[in-house]
C-alpha cells in the first residue's frame, strides 16, 4: 500500500511545492500548517511518516517531536530546517527524528530521507512472522548491514531499479549510523550513471536534476561526462 504523508509546513507556496514533489513520488499526502494542527490529525487519523518543518506557529517542530515521545508514538519524523538551522536538525535526531533535509529539499533528497526513515522505523518495530510482500507496498532500498538478518516485510523490496547495487545502497554506516545525504547521493549517482548507460539527459531526469547541476556534481565525484556539454549549459542553471 502507498505510504501515507502527514506534511507539516507553515508556508503555504512551500507547502504546495512539497505536496506535488510528495505525490509525484507516490505517496499519499495530507498537509497542514502547524503542531497543534498535526497532533490533532495524528490523533484521528494513521501515517506513515510525518514531513516535519521545525519552525512553525505556536507548537514548534521540536514540541511536536517532544509530545511524540511523551505519547509512545513510534511515527517516524523527516525534520525539515534550513540551511542555518543545522544544528536544530541535530537537535531534531536527538529528540527522535529518523532523517532530516534541507530546505528547499529536491526530489532525490525527499526519497532517500523518507525511504531511510521507514526503513530504520521498520528495522527498529517488533519483529512479526516472516510474510510475503504485498503487492503495491511502499518500496525501501534494503540496508547493506542487515543482510544477515530477515529484514520486515516492508523492508524487503528494492527501489525501482532492477536487482544491482543500486538496490542495496547502504543507509547506514559500519558504527549504525545514518550515512551523509551527500554520501548517499554520491552512490544514486554513480548508479544512475551505470544503470542508464551513461545517458544524461535520462539520467538527470531519473534524478530530478538539471543536466547542468548533474555535470557538476559527476565532476565533483571525479566520474567522466559522456555526453558533450551544450554551449552555455552551465550557465543556464
Amino acid at each position: 500500500m502507498t505510504a501515507r504523508i502527514l506534511l507539516v509546513e507553515d508556508d503555504f507556496l512551500e507547502r504546495s511545492r512539497l505536496e506535488s514533489a510528495l505525490v509525484h513520488l507516490g505517496y499519499e499526502v495530507v498537509g497542514v500548517g502547524d503542531g497543534d494542527g498535526a497532533l490533532a490529525r495524528l490523533a484521528s487519523e494513521r501515517f506513515d511518516l510525518m514531513l516535519l518543518d521545525l519552525v512553525l506557529p505556536g507548537l514548534d517542530g521540536m514540541g511536536v517531536l517532544g509530545a511524540l515521545k511523551a505519547r509512545g508514538e513510534t511515527l517516524p519524523v523527516v525534520a525539515a530546517v534550513t540551511s542555518a538551522g543545522l544544528d536544530a536538525a541535530a537537535s531534531a535526531l536527538r529528540a527522535g527524528a529518523r532523517d532530516f533535509v534541507v530546505k528547499p529539499a529536491g526530489t532525490l533528497r525527499l526519497r532517500v530521507a523518507i525511504t531511510n526513515a521507514l526503513a530504520l522505523a521498520a528495522a527498529a518495530a517488533p519483529r512479526e512472522p516472516a510474510s510475503e510482500p504485498q503487492r503495491g507496498e511502499v518500496p525501501h532500498l534494503r540496508l547493506a548491514h542487515d543482510a544477515d538478518r530477515t529484514p520486515p516485510a516492508a523492508a524487503t523490496q528494492a527501489l525501482e531499479a532492477p536487482a544491482s547495487a543500486a538496490s542495496h545502497l547502504p543507509l547506514l554506516d559500519a558504527l549504525g549510523h545514518v550515512r551523509s545525504l551527500e554520501q548517499v547521493e554520491a552512490e544514486v549517482i554513480r548508479a544512475a550513471v551505470s544503470l542508464y548507460g551513461g545517458r544524461m539527459s535520462e539520467v538527470a531526469r531519473r534524478l530530478g536534476m538539471g543536466r547542468s547541476t548533474l555535470y557538476r556534481k559527476l565532476s565533483a565525484l571525479g566520474l567522466p561526462v559522456q555526453e558533450p556539454i551544450p554551449a552555455l549549459a552551465v550557465a543556464a542553471e
